[in-house]
């Protein structure tokens, strides 16, 4: 059995055999582009094809959000920006076709090189709980419209493939409206949409981690992290009321010497009810959960939703 060192000097090789890794994403407070399950089904369909169109990039995770999206990729920068543009062509092109007027002009994307091992294992955590963060109905190992999914979970896997079938040229000319997909091979679809499995480099991404219940641990604990990235790329982070009692728990104990929240003093607590806010993000009704401080004082002090 490999000990810690061996571990993590193999998933060192696998980050630089991958080659460049781009954390690429869209701004959040873009307007809604996907309104139901019909649509996320098309922006999957048009991702996928569009990877299987630029064969020199991989896709590691990806994650789309109502308004937004983010992806982990490797290869050359131009490629991942070309792939992005065609993306949003493809997309333009369906949603306009459909009647929907949407501003494409500013639905713009930042992208960044990821330098480090532990760069890149940050990144794809955080993609790949992003979309559970805002739909309290999943998981990260149940929400649909990503590659999240499928990192160490075979169970998925195994399904997926029982259950796939190959994508019919009738779905890829209606999805971007084009006949330029109609060469491409290997697409899979699964539940009606493009398997991620068929163009995305999931075992890549499941090699940046030592082990499943390493990538299982990260998912759950490194909420500070996860703070980080989104403080960097500007995007609002949500955290749920266990990850929020975490940081509480520890803050507590490090800061004030006692082991509740509900032990502090008053100005502790607003203290605290600041910090929650304004480097977590929380909203008014977790701070109240979390410190069972009345709603009135957070207004007097400025925390509204």
């Amino acid at each position: 059995m490999k000990n810690f060192y061996e571990k993590e000097a193999g998933c060192e090789a696998e980050f630089m055999q991958l080659g460049s890794i781009y954390h690429l994403w869209t701004q959040e407070d873009f307007e809604i582009i996907f309104t139901c399950d019909d649509e996320f089904k098309t922006g999957m369909n048009i991702i996928g094809l569009c990877a299987m169109m630029h064969p020199d990039i991989k896709i590691i995770t990806f994650e789309l959000m109502s308004n937004h999206m983010h992806f982990a990729i490797s290869g050359n920068e131009t490629d991942v920006v070309t792939f992005f543009s065609m993306t949003k062509k493809y997309l333009s092109r369906y949603f306009t076709k459909a009647g929907r007027r949407i501003g494409w002009n500013k639905f713009t994307e930042r992208h960044r090189l990821l330098k480090s091992l532990n760069e890149a294992r940050n990144v794809i955590i955080y993609i790949n709980r992003n979309g559970y963060l805002v739909n309290e109905r999943y998981t990260p190992f149940s929400y649909p419209w990503g590659a999240n999914r499928y990192f160490y979970n075979q169970d998925i896997k195994d399904l997926a493939a029982q259950n796939s079938m190959d994508m019919t040229f009738r779905l890829r000319r209606k999805s971007i409206c084009s006949h330029k997909a109609d060469n491409i091979s290997d697409m899979q679809t699964y539940g009606g949409y493009a398997l991620p499995l068929s163009f995305c480099g999931i075992e890549d991404g499941e090699c940046l981690f030592s082990s499943a219940s390493n990538y299982f641990y990260r998912l759950g604990k490194n909420i500070e992290n996860m703070k980080e990235i989104a403080r960097e790329i500007g995007e609002s982070v949500f955290y749920t009321d266990d990850e929020i009692y975490s940081v509480l728990l520890k803050i507590c104990k490090k800061k004030y010497n006692c082991t509740h929240p509900w032990e502090l003093s008053s100005s502790a607590k607003i203290e605290l009810a600041k910090l929650l806010r304004y480097e977590y993000n929380s909203n008014s009704k977790q701070i109240v959960r979390m410190l069972k401080i009345p709603s009135q004082v957070l207004t007097s002090i400025g925390i509204r939703e």
